[in-house]
């Protein structure tokens, strides 16, 4: 039933909370691909690299990119070594907007998101990318609660 699972991550162990419901669905469910997808929107201001130089906006997204692209790579592993076909994406989108355009376009069957439980003045200062997701997207939408660490 769900061939193609899209899972947004966002490097947070709370994010990744998700994962055992992932390998458990992919199981159960014959799924035979996987896409981990981490949205890196662009920084547009200057900031200071470990060496204390000014870096350009341009260098911070490269290396937050490439960050983001080594984490997914080691969590695809994993799903490799038992069989299943993982891709990998890396989008310069807001979280949310990333999430339901790839699964439109891709044709993910289902979106299997943890949320960070955020209510009240943290939901209104950040938003919440799950609620976002949830009630745009063009598919069945998973939505796991962490347990806190």
């Amino acid at each position: 039933m769900y061939r193609h699972i899209l899972v947004p991550l966002d490097g947070s162990p709370l994010a990744e909370q998700v994962l055992p419901h992932v390998h458990a669905l992919a199981a159960n469910e014959g799924t035979t691909r996987i896409t981990l997808l981490r949205a890196v929107p662009p920084v547009f201001t200057p900031s200071v690299d470990y060496t204390g130089m000014l870096a350009s906006s341009a260098e911070v997204f490269e290396t937050m990119e490439q960050e983001a692209r080594d984490y997914l790579e080691r969590i695809a592993a994993e799903f490799r070594a038992e069989g299943y076909t993982v891709r990998t994406e890396v989008s310069a989108l807001p979280a949310a907007e990333a999430i339901l355009d790839y699964a439109e376009s891709e044709h993910a069957d289902l979106i299997a998101i943890a949320t960070h439980g955020r209510s009240g003045i943290g939901r209104w200062v950040f938003g919440s990318v799950t609620q976002k997701v949830v009630q745009a997207a063009p598919v069945p939408v998973l939505v796991v609660r962490p347990k806190p660490e």
